[in-house]
């Protein structure tokens, strides 16, 4: 499995992606994202939004077929490696996949991360945690 930075050629597999796991959201075309790629073909995405003085890590999935293959963890390393000093903040429902990648749980996030309630109709709040990886 290759991990990479996507391509402008890539970015409509990306967005395919996205939609199919729903995690597809307004902008998303204009934000850095990572691939993983098995035999040719997408498999897996990794989405950067930056805000100046942090990043936000978004819509991170792997194909159905393709999980358990370690590529969650892979695209995730691979974005961490490419950000330098700079936090990192995460909404997630799954946050002890995350604590094994180096983020903390934290009470508050900065006021650009607050969502919009309608994007986040699909998930039990109650199980959405605020985390952050300190540069």
């Amino acid at each position: 499995m290759i991990i990479r930075k996507a391509t402008l050629q890539d970015i409509p597999y990306v967005v395919r992606i996205a939609w199919r796991l729903a995690l597809d959201y307004p902008g998303l075309e204009n934000d850095t994202f990572f691939v993983a790629e098995e035999r040719g073909k997408i498999v897996g995405i990794l989405g950067l939004r930056d805000f100046g003085d942090f990043l936000e890590l978004v819509a991170v999935g792997v194909l159905e077929e393709y999980r358990e293959m370690g590529a969650g963890k892979k695209l995730v390393e691979e974005a961490l490696k490419s950000i330098q000093g700079r936090d990192v903040y995460l909404l997630t429902t799954v946050p002890y996949f995350y604590e094994k990648l180096g983020f903390e749980k934290v009470g508050a996030v900065p006021e650009a991360l607050k969502k919009d309630p309608a994007w986040c109709a699909g998930c039990d709040k109650n199980k959405c945690t605020a985390m952050i990886r300190r540069a």
